[in-house]
């Protein structure tokens, strides 16, 4: 079983793929860029890196969507 979901503001896609079906499980995810949307995004990782870690943004990349350092921390994404 295959779902697909499209973000409205990003517009990644981002496609599910489960074992069977939805209650058994996800198999894998495939997480598909917009054209240009990782230019524009490492163009503004070399603006920030003149700000403290503590005032950036992280791309989560389960969801696409950029967190504060602080979630970034909780959810693992830097040490």
């Amino acid at each position: 079983m295959t779902k697909v979901f499209t973000c409205e503001s990003t517009g990644i896609k981002t496609t599910y793929h489960y074992q069977g079906s939805v209650v058994n499980g996800i198999q894998s995810v495939e997480i598909e860029y917009p054209k240009g949307y990782l230019e524009q995004f490492s163009k503004k990782q070399v603006r920030e890196d003149n700000l403290p870690k503590t005032k950036r943004l992280y791309l989560n990349p389960a969801t696409g969507n950029e967190v504060s350092y602080a979630r970034a921390r909780a959810i693992g994404l830097l040490k």
